[in-house]
């Protein structure tokens, strides 16, 4: 971010301040001495040991180590000497990536902090606390000394800079800080001399004014002029609060000459109070400013022009206003109604639910918060215990009580009145008999990843209220966990769950590897995560020799597998890829699991070829490499984020609180995986030898004399989908004779819960792996999912099963399937 250029003051940059008590301010280096005391909180803090902290009675910011190797996370980097985590003391709320004086570019070293802090004095008081880093910029030519300056009393962290000429020549050079402060909706501008960055949702504003030395004159360039073998001093003022009226009341900015104090006091038709209320007010097009009403509902600011306000509420709905410098407005909101929710399982017992609120009759859907949030997300709530208030607007809605696609859902038509409790009140059957099996997603991301900003909060919740019953937590090159939210929400035994990682370099996408378990080392870089490596080969071998070669599962994530094993080079002929990472590699996602009834490339919107990835993965299998698939929904959202795709593992537990994760582990490992968008897919093999019968699963090898086996296969769909064709693949070809539809075999199916139950005869010419497929091809997922794959078929794929015929073991066949083995994408003709 380019900060503004000013007219500078003399009397701003000398900074002056009242008598200050004594010993007032903090100053602390993080470590297990004083971590609990000094960190702050926030949904964006990635302080770690360490870091330094230094706080006032009204801030506490933190300055990270200034060390080359210091990354805030996969895409904030380079953070050393950063401005790293910032919020108000009394509400800690931290959503800042990290501010960077002189840019990204900067490589930051130590210099001083007063009072000195070090090894053996972890922290100390005094009446300010400053951290002081050096740099040399600009081929050697400029020096830099940075400055972070806090005082109890002030609001903004003081940041000074001097640069010094080494030469005998002045030096121009473009003095331009930059800031990530990221969020789905975090909104940037410039107020005056404010340069400033506001995420409504999180409610939290930062800012910054630029004080630039009177030595460099009134030029509105960003570029400063170093006199030869001189210095040069330029300071700014870093600001944080809750919203961007009140950012830019403490920065003392206002948007003309001659502004005058306007409020707008926000009620309901009953004239109670909103608090809490999102007003924006524009000139035309131009956002002057926005913030949120306080406890008694107003919204006070400056203003110098006439403008338009909008004012909403979540709960109460909308409304447009005009406002008037120095006149007091009055915006009245219908009164809300509050849903009263009481959902339980068949037996009474509370359950965790997704509650969807769809508008009808002229109604808007409600938008409760953005895409990143917690409970109350889109128009979702998430109920870890199904019990819940919520404000709405009034209106007409159709609700969906769900959890997750071995329950029924319950649709409910609900009128919210004004001033009034409407109850939802439901009792979730379980109508999926899923016994030995345990549904997974091994593949999730939330804000700590770097590439998104969802509370992982609000991931878990997500998890959770689709019944996925194992996840292990695999942010972007970080090791996390799960385990304090789950402890927070009081949920340990309904989501299993263990550390993990999404090891990430380039080349994209081949270099996306998953792994778990793997030993958590707390509040160090990475908390102690491998670093990634842009060899494939180099990666995947180094997170699976990991922790000293501990037993973990390593996932290929979303490949190319065109490029990851038939082209290295990308140009279109076949040189091996990566193949050594197969040794490594335990499972490999393949989804969509829809495009195992396609063909080999798929067109792009773009009218490009794009390996079909499932289709590749038959390819290999016949090839003899028997790397089970798995699915996943690589979520980086909440809103109906997690779930709509998932894993079933075969599992000595039903009971996710008992789930050993090295059981999970193994029996992916075996290829004991179902894969499936939401029907529960049983298939069981059964065969005669040596005058006994032997039966498997999904990923085992059973011996099949004469070619003679059984599959008994069965399908389950809860009561809001619907499944219509059954298929059966024998070396990864859908056999003509075993493929069985609703319209064509109506006998076969039910419109019950089992959906298909038969047993299946196969007469098998050779050795052969066969898989099991059903589809909805006639039957969407539906709205439970969520709009993005309402539209979506319902599939199940099952990983394959081996027969021996001969009695010397499988072999694979070598078929190709009737298309090239794979290369890069876009590259086969």
């Amino acid at each position: 971010m380019q900060l503004p250029s000013i007219r500078c003051c003399v009397a701003l940059v000398v900074l002056q301040f009242a008598a200050l008590p004594a010993l007032a301010a903090e100053i602390a280096i993080l470590g297990p001495e004083t971590w609990d005391e000094y960190v702050p909180q926030g949904k964006e803090v990635d302080a770690i040991y360490g870091d330094i902290v230094i706080r006032s009675d009204k801030l506490v910011a933190v300055i990270a180590k200034p060390v080359a190797t210091r990354n805030a996370n996969m895409t904030v980097k380079n953070v050393g000497g950063c401005l790293l985590d910032f919020t108000v003391r009394d509400r800690q709320n931290d959503q800042l990536g990290a501010w960077y004086p002189l840019g990204k570019a900067m490589h930051w070293e130590p210099l001083s902090t007063t009072p000195n802090v070090d090894g053996t004095a972890t922290k100390a008081a005094a009446d300010k606390v400053t951290v002081q880093v050096a740099a040399t910029i600009e081929d050697e030519k400029l020096t830099a000394e940075t400055t972070y300056e806090l005082v109890d009393g002030a609001d903004y962290l003081n940041v000074e800079t001097k640069l010094t000429n080494l030469t005998v020549e002045p030096i121009d050079y473009e003095a331009i800080d930059q800031i990530r402060a990221d969020g789905t909706v975090f909104v940037k501008g410039n107020s005056g001399k404010l340069a400033w960055s506001y995420d409504r949702w999180w409610n939290a504003a930062y800012g910054v004014v630029a004080i630039v030395s009177p030595t460099v004159g009134d030029s509105a360039e960003r570029e400063v002029t170093v006199p030869a073998k001189g210095s040069l001093t330029i300071t700014r003022r870093v600001y944080v609060a809750d919203d961007l009226n009140a950012l830019q009341q403490l920065a003392g900015v206002t948007q003309a000459d001659g502004a005058k104090q306007t409020t707008i006091e926000v009620v309901d038709e009953a004239h109670r109070p909103i608090a809490g209320a999102y007003v924006e007010i524009k000139d035309g097009d131009k956002l002057v400013v926005s913030g949120k009403t306080d406890a008694e509902g107003n919204f006070t600011t400056l203003l110098a022009v006439k403008c338009k306000a909008v004012v909403s509420s979540a709960a109460h709905g909308e409304q447009t206003v005009d406002v008037a410098p120095g006149k007091s407005a009055e915006v009245r909101l219908p009164i809300s109604g509050t849903v009263v929710a009481a959902v339980t399982d068949s037996a009474g017992r509370p359950i965790p639910c997704k509650v969807q609120f769809r508008g009808t009759e002229g109604t808007k859907s409600p938008y409760f918060f953005e895409k990143s949030g917690e409970h109350a997300v889109g128009n979702l709530y998430y109920a870890h215990n199904g019990s819940f208030r919520l404000d709405m607007p009034p209106g007409n809605y159709d609700c969906t009580i769900s959890y997750g696609p071995e329950y029924d859902v319950v649709e409910q038509a609900i009128e919210v009145r004004s001033g009034s409790e409407t109850p939802v009140k439901a009792a979730l059957a379980r109508s999926v008999d899923a016994r030995g099996w345990v549904s997974t997603d091994f593949h999730n991301h939330a804000t700590p990843s770097g590439d998104n900003v969802s509370s992982q909060y609000g991931r878990v919740l997500n998890l959770l209220c689709e019944q996925v019953e194992f996840a292990p937590c695999t942010e972007h090159n970080r090791l996390s966990s799960y385990a304090p939210h789950l402890k927070r929400l009081g949920v340990e035994h309904l989501l299993a769950s263990c550390v993990g990682i999404e090891l990430t370099s380039a080349p994209l996408p081949l270099g996306h590897n998953n792994a778990f378990p793997l030993h958590l080392h707390e509040h160090q870089q990475d908390n102690g995560a491998p670093l990634p490596d842009e060899d494939p080969e180099v990666q995947v071998a180094r997170l699976a020799l990991w922790d000293d070669r501990s037993d973990k599962l390593v996932q290929q994530n979303h490949p190319d597998l065109g490029w990851l094993l038939f082209d290295r080079n990308g140009d279109g002929k076949p040189d091996g890829g990566y193949s050594r990472v197969l040794p490594h590699l335990d499972v490999i996602e393949v989804h969509p699991p829809k495009h195992i009834f396609d063909g080999a490339l798929l067109k792009t919107d773009k009218g490009n070829n794009k390996n079909n990835t499932i289709f590749n993965w038959l390819q290999l299998l016949n090839q003899g490499i028997r790397t089970p698939g798995v699915v996943n929904t690589d979520a980086h959202y909440n809103i109906h984020g997690s779930g709509w795709m998932r894993n079933w593992i075969a599992c000595p537990t039903d009971e996710p609180g008992n789930i050993d994760v090295l059981d999970i582990v193994h029996a992916a490992e075996h290829g004991h995986i179902i894969m499936s968008t939401g029907p529960f897919l049983s298939v069981r093999a059964t065969t005669a030898a040596a005058g006994k019968a032997s039966t498997g699963i999904a990923g085992d090898e059973l011996r099949a004399p004469g070619g003679k086996a059984t599959l008994a296969v069965r399908v389950q769909c809860p009561n809001w989908f619907d499944v219509d064709r059954v298929q059966v693949f024998i070396n990864g070809r859908p056999d003509e004779q075993l493929n069985f539809t609703r319209a064509k075999h109506s006998e076969m199916f039910s419109n019950d819960t089992v959906k298909f139950d038969r047993e299946i005869p196969l007469t098998l010419a050779g050795d052969a792996h066969v898989i099991v497929a059903t589809i909805g091809e006639k039957s969407p997922i539906g709205h439970v999912v969520g709009p993005e794959h309402e539209r979506d078929p319902p599939v199940a794929v099952s990983n394959p099963i081996y027969f021996d015929v001969d009695g010397d073991g499988f072999t694979a066949n070598k078929d190709t399937l009737g298309a090239p083995l794979p290369v890069k994408s876009g590259t086969a003709k």
